[in-house]
């Protein structure tokens, strides 16, 4: 009975490691260097790379995955004219060949326009994190 549950513990613990080394926990630049995205847990903040000064912050739910993209549903809660709203856009992410650089590709309509926008951006890991 000990021995099973040992390995039912050993199994998770497995498991865990597994799922954190597939996040994109950490802090991405754009190639041009004016954005910073950073990952933290199931967030995702955008920054002014040069202010840090914060852009968006989004909500993320995985919706699919496969072996080099994911996409997430992302949920961003903002004031329009004094009240809570709410907005809903597609985030895709894909690994490219490059170690620590990625595709970042965002559909949705942009909170400070009144019309839906596609937009790529290059990001790459910072070192250090």
């Amino acid at each position: 009975m000990m021995m099973k549950k040992l390995i039912i513990f050993l199994l998770m613990m497995c498991g865990c490691c597994g799922v954190k080394a597939a996040g994109l926990d950490g802090k991405y630049l754009s190639q041009s260097g004016e954005l910073m995205f950073v990952f933290k847990g199931d967030s995702l903040y955008v920054d002014v790379a040069q202010s840090m000064r914060n852009l968006s912050a989004f909500k993320l739910v995985k919706n699919s995955e496969n072996k080099a993209t994911t996409c997430y549903n992302a949920y961003e809660t903002y004031l329009k004219n004094g009240a809570v709203t709410y907005r809903e856009v597609l985030i895709r992410v894909t690994k490219l060949d490059e170690e620590k650089t990625y595709l970042l590709e965002y559909f949705g309509k942009d909170k400070d326009r009144e019309y839906n926008s596609n937009e790529r951006y290059h990001i790459k890991k910072v070192d250090g994190e």
